[in-house]
């Protein structure tokens, strides 16, 4: 039986359904997760301004005091180079979540990727008086990749365990290649602040942080999109806080090696 009543307008044009809570809460905590990341980075920016700031007065006042001087450069220096850290990875993260990350390959060996930028970072563990250690196997290590990317990866992945390290404390890098030859391990360990079993996987998402390793967490998101982009992986892993961590990237392997070193690889720098 057919009604010959008019449809109502509410009829003709039914309210949207609402959304599910679920969406809600995630929406809103990813908003939230957003919001505090702006305000982690202007604390982070404002951290190392602070410094950079005082470093000019003095050398305002100082401008015929070398021993002014001399204590004022290096720490202009060192908040600089942060400054500069810190605003590539938050470029690279914009390109992240663009997917515009390009690779410029070349043929590689990781062993001289891993010496080269340890002796760029050499100073900042000389300032923390930390002990980096470098243990490389002696079959090279030869990939097809970016020779900036990853010298950014093993740098990311040093000042991360400098920066959970304390004064005195040890950072240890160890290069494997597997018996097949056909991958590769590399290992960034650290006896600092550890990392919480639960956290061991949200430390390398965008926007997130953690309450073992408080701060941006950027440079993790950035080092494990380079790692993808190269076709490995990356994870970390920790007995627990205060109990050190280490961050282990995988990477395949051209079939093709030069020669095998003479010798194993073992540099200790202060």
């Amino acid at each position: 039986m057919h009604s010959d009543e008019t449809p109502t307008e509410t009829q003709r044009n039914p309210a949207p359904a609402p959304l599910q809570r679920g969406h809600l809460s995630r929406a809103a905590r990813e908003s939230q997760r957003k919001d505090q990341f702006i305000a982690t980075v202007a604390h982070e920016l404002r951290n190392m301004m602070a410094p950079l700031d005082s470093a000019l007065e003095l050398l305002e006042q100082g401008q015929r005091d070398p021993e002014l001087v001399g204590r004022a450069l290096p720490v202009a220096r060192r908040q600089v180079r942060h400054l500069c850290h810190l605003v590539d990875d938050l470029l690279d993260i914009g390109r992240i979540v663009n997917d515009q990350l390009v690779l410029e390959r070349t043929v590689l060996v990781l062993q001289q990727m891993v010496e080269e930028t340890a002796a760029a970072c050499g100073p900042m563990f000389q300032a923390r008086h930390q002990q980096l250690t470098l243990r490389l196997d002696p079959t090279p290590a030869q990939v097809r990749g970016d020779a900036v990317r990853w010298a950014q990866i093993v740098t990311n992945l040093l000042h991360n365990a400098s920066k959970f390290t304390p004064a005195g404390g040890f950072v240890e890098i160890v290069l494997k290649v597997d018996p097949d030859g056909r991958s590769a391990e590399l290992r960034v360990a650290d006896n600092g602040c550890g990392i919480a079993p639960s956290e061991l996987e949200s430390i390398f998402g965008i926007f997130r942080r953690t309450r073992t390793r408080p701060g941006l967490g950027i440079g993790l998101a950035v080092v494990r999109r380079l790692v993808e982009l190269h076709g490995g992986t990356i994870h970390a892993e920790s007995a627990g806080p205060n109990l050190g961590a280490a961050f282990v990237v995988r990477v395949p392997l051209l079939p093709e090696a030069p020669p095998v070193c003479p010798a194993a690889i073992q540099i200790t720098r202060p």
